[in-house]
């Protein structure tokens, strides 16, 4: 059987006009920019650059035109972010990225209405030597943080965002989507970490960055 690697779920509503989603569309998130945190086993907080979701590339033909090439563009600046974390505390992911719109309801009995909420969904998959293992949730920074601000972001104007695991909720959240069937030991229980370089000084018979490779066969 194939092992699997943890997924998170990050699903992202759209304030829209009014504040409360509804008037919301896809467009509401074009331009803004974000910034994922990712706090290791070590208790290391680590803080992308910017993520920004560009109009661009397009050729607008309607409300939503090659949203899918927005959705491949966006997946790949989200890997491109996390793999660019320092000292390789992310060694690989993998990105999917969907753009939309959800039906809700307001209210109930004769005074309940329809309306299309906006979101954007995003999950990532934890598949590197170093991060194969069940991780921290993700943080998502969205508050706009201009000049002097690190990273600077433009912001994007959401449905409350707490941090917590708000799956099922109308807010913002995240979530584990997949739980690992590996383990997250350092240096793959087959080493020893030098914490004032950051490098595992493997036991005899193995080697590599994380001690995953058998030297020595006996």
């Amino acid at each position: 059987d194939t092992l699997r690697y943890q997924k998170q779920n990050i699903t992202l509503y759209s304030a829209g006009t009014s504040g409360n989603g509804t008037g919301s569309t896809v467009e509401d998130f074009y331009n803004g920019s974000f910034a994922l945190t990712f706090v290791s086993k070590l208790n290391e907080s680590f803080t992308t650059l910017p993520i920004a979701f560009n109009s661009t590339p397009t050729v607008e033909s309607g409300s939503y035109a090659h949203v899918d090439q927005k959705e491949i563009q966006l997946a790949r600046e989200i890997k491109a972010a996390l793999v660019a974390l320092p000292n390789k505390v992310i060694d690989d992911v993998n990105v999917e990225v969907n753009v939309g719109m959800e039906s809700r309801t307001i209210g109930g009995g004769f005074t309940s209405s329809q309306y299309d909420q906006a979101f954007v969904n995003i999950v990532v998959e934890f598949t590197g030597s170093s991060v194969r293992g069940p991780q921290n949730l993700l943080m998502v920074e969205t508050n706009a943080c201009g000049d002097g601000c690190s990273p600077k972001l433009e912001g994007m104007a959401l449905l409350s965002y707490s941090g917590g695991d708000q799956a099922g909720s109308l807010l913002s959240f995240v979530s584990e989507k997949q739980t690992a069937d590996y383990n997250s030991y350092e240096c793959g229980r087959r080493g020893k970490c030098d914490y004032d370089s950051g490098i595992c000084e493997c036991y005899e018979g193995y080697v590599g960055e994380w001690c995953g490779e058998i030297s020595v066969l006996v």
